[in-house]
């Protein structure tokens, strides 16, 4: 992301959990970040594809964290459990933009663009602590999967909502052990019960087609935004004009690597580590290094 896109994006982002979503207009945003409002529309042609961006931006972070918990092989299931919603738990507790929107006002759904946007977010972090849950408790509690995955989500929601808005002082480790013990006692009751699902799977269909991507499609989707992220930042770096070109330069040998069916690897961690070399760049080069160490791992 540029240097000035990137401010832009974090005045909309404090703003919006701030003011809300539709009391948070375009004029503010370029006024707090002190751009005009046309270098505004250079970046992000409306209010929503700005929402749009920033949505992505944090879901992308939450599922690559989450991958890296999941290497942890010295975890048990029961850890790993704990571990995956202390991290959900922290990281909305962290950016309470989420936790605003879906807590202080209704999802800005007006639009055609954003609207099925904001499903397909919803219907994949749903999907997500489906499988959360599936990976903790086997294929017994697939019949009460989404039951589980609702009241999972519920318990999480109104614990933060004491945490930000009446400031109770709650360990988020010690609060992600109750929550992981009570989801223990909800599941053995479902399974000892025989109950039958207030959510069956063909009532979740519409939720269930919109599964999280895998880890290469979510690589593919996002490794040409990041190319562009970084050619834009290139641009705009203090540095000689001889060094953005060969700046370019690696990005474009980047680029090529990165359509071969097996890249070189030596020559990508030279390239990501000369890229890396410039402060302003080391965000992307990171993320790209992960990918690939990711990608290699398959």
């Amino acid at each position: 992301m540029s240097i000035l896109k990137n401010k832009i994006v974090a005045s909309a982002e404090r703003l919006f959990a701030e003011k809300g979503y539709e009391s948070t207009s375009i004029q503010d945003i370029a006024d707090d970040c002190s751009v005009a409002k046309g270098s505004l529309y250079k970046f992000f042609p409306s209010k929503e594809d700005l929402y749009i961006e920033i949505l992505e931006v944090h879901y992308t972070r939450m599922m690559e964290e989450t991958d890296r918990l999941r290497e942890r092989t010295e975890l048990s299931a029961r850890e790993l459990f704990v571990e995956e919603i202390t991290y959900q738990l922290g990281y909305f507790l962290t950016h309470g933009f989420f936790v605003a929107n879906s807590l202080k006002e209704k999802p800005p759904i007006a639009s055609d663009k954003l609207g099925p946007h904001l499903f397909r977010k919803r219907a994949r972090l749903l999907n997500f602590n489906r499988g959360v849950l599936l990976r903790r408790y086997g294929e017994a509690i697939e019949p009460h999967a989404w039951d589980a995955v609702m009241i999972l989500n519920a318990i999480g929601k109104e614990y933060l909502h004491l945490m930000k808005t009446s400031a109770k002082p709650l360990s988020v480790p010690a609060l992600a052990a109750y929550v992981a013990d009570r989801m223990d006692d909800l599941v053995a009751g479902l399974l000892s019960r025989q109950a039958e699902p207030m959510l069956p799977g063909q009532l979740m269909q519409e939720f269930a087609d919109e599964a999280p991507e895998t880890l290469r499609e979510s690589i593919e989707r996002c490794g040409g935004m990041v190319l562009a992220q970084t050619a834009s930042t290139i641009r705009e770096l203090s540095v000689p004009n001889a060094r953005k070109r060969e700046l370019e330069q690696i990005l474009e040998l980047l680029r090529e690597e990165g359509l071969k069916s097996e890249p070189r690897r030596f020559l990508v961690t030279a390239l990501l580590n000369e890229l890396g070399s410039e402060h302003e760049l080391a965000p992307y080069a990171a993320r790209m290094r992960l990918w690939v160490e990711q990608l290699l791992a398959e």
